[in-house]
């Protein structure tokens, strides 16, 4: 698993609108890992994030500060800081920086369907 801090953020294009800062905190690297990443973002005004289908990963995406719009196929909503979006696999989602600037945690995990079909998964028996 790869690990890393929110000190040295990359620009992201995230659709229409301004670039955003990506940092990816943390990335599966195991086998049969349900997550797939933790990342960590800082939107400017009006930019986006979306979530497809193709994606094939689950999204719980918590903001830390400011107000995001979120544009799903029964309409829109505000969400604010200290509020948690859970954006199901198979769905669509759009997550705008609304009014000014956002930042934000999004989780994201493989779906069931996916991960039911993996192995069992054995703990490793460490020696003490």
């Amino acid at each position: 698993m790869i690990i890393s801090t929110t000190a040295e953020a990359v620009r992201a294009d995230v659709g229409d609108g301004p670039a955003g800062a990506w940092t990816c905190l943390v990335r599966r690297g195991m086998l049969h890992s349900e997550c797939e990443a933790v990342e960590h973002w800082r939107l400017p005004p009006g930019a986006a994030l979306t979530a497809t289908p193709e994606h094939g990963v689950e999204e719980a995406v918590l903001v830390l500060e400011g107000d995001l719009l979120l544009g799903t196929s029964t309409g829109e909503r505000s969400v604010r800081a200290g509020q948690l979006v859970l954006v199901p696999h198979g769905r669509r989602a759009r997550l705008t920086a609304a009014g000014g600037p956002v930042r934000l945690l999004t989780v994201r995990t493989l779906a069931a369907s996916v991960t039911d079909r993996l192995p069992a998964r054995v703990p490793e028996l460490v020696p003490s």
